[in-house]
C-alpha cells in the first residue's frame, strides 16, 4: 500500500468529526473548507508522526482544531465581505436583532478562545465544543490529564476575564446619553 492509501484509511474513521471540528469553530462554509484543507495538508506533511502517535485520531482532531483556530485568528472578524453577508444573516426563528447578538457573541467568544495559549485554546475547543474526554485531549496534546485540567481551568479563568462584559448583570440597566433628561439637572 502507498502512503496515500494508508493516510486515507487513517482519516476515514474521523472524517466526519474533522469537518464537525472546523465547522463548530468557524461556522462558515468557505472558512471551514479552507481550514479543513490546511488540516489535511498538515496531516499529510506529518503523516509519519500521526501514524506513530499513540492516539492518531485524537492528534488529527487536534490538528483540525489548530487549523480552524489559526484560520479564525487570521481573519480576525475585523472585516466583513459584503458578498458573504447574506450567508451570515440568521435563518432561524430568532429576530434579526437576536440573531445579530447571537452571531456577535459567538464571534467574541471565538476571538477570546483564539487569544488563549495554543494548549489552552485546543483544550477548551476539544472539551466544550467537541465534548471530548480529558483522556482524549491529553492524548492529543501529548500531556497528562492533570495538565489538561490545568489548561482548562486557566483557559476558563482567562475567558471569564475577557468576556466578563457579556454577563447579564454587568450590562447597563439604563442608558444615558447627552440628551437624557437626567443630564438636564
Amino acid at each position: 500500500m502507498d502512503n496515500k492509501t494508508d493516510l486515507a484509511n487513517l482519516i476515514a474513521p474521523v472524517r466526519d468529526r474533522m469537518l464537525a471540528t472546523v465547522w463548530r469553530i468557524l461556522r462558515h462554509p468557505q472558512d471551514a473548507e479552507d481550514a479543513l484543507q490546511n488540516a489535511l495538508v498538515t496531516v499529510w506533511r506529518r503523516r509519519a508522526q500521526v501514524e506513530s502517535h499513540p492516539a492518531p485520531h485524537a492528534l488529527i482532531l487536534r490538528i483540525c482544531a489548530d487549523a480552524a483556530i489559526d484560520h479564525f485568528r487570521s481573519r480576525r472578524l475585523n472585516h466583513v465581505d459584503v458578498s458573504q453577508l447574506e450567508e451570515r444573516l440568521p435563518t432561524s426563528d430568532l429576530s434579526p436583532l437576536d440573531g445579530l447578538i447571537k452571531d456577535e457573541t459567538l464571534d467574541l467568544v471565538m476571538s477570546a478562545i483564539a487569544g488563549l495559549s495554543p494548549q489552552q485554546s485546543v483544550a477548551i475547543v476539544m472539551k466544550y465544543i467537541l465534548s471530548e474526554s480529558h483522556a482524549t485531549i491529553a492524548e492529543a496534546l501529548g500531556c497528562r490529564t492533570e495538565t489538561v485540567r490545568e489548561h482548562l481551568a486557566r483557559g476558563r479563568e482567562r475567558l471569564g476575564q475577557v468576556l466578563r462584559h457579556l454577563e447579564p448583570d454587568r450590562l447597563p440597566t439604563k442608558i444615558t446619553t447627552p440628551f437624557s433628561r437626567e443630564n438636564e439637572r
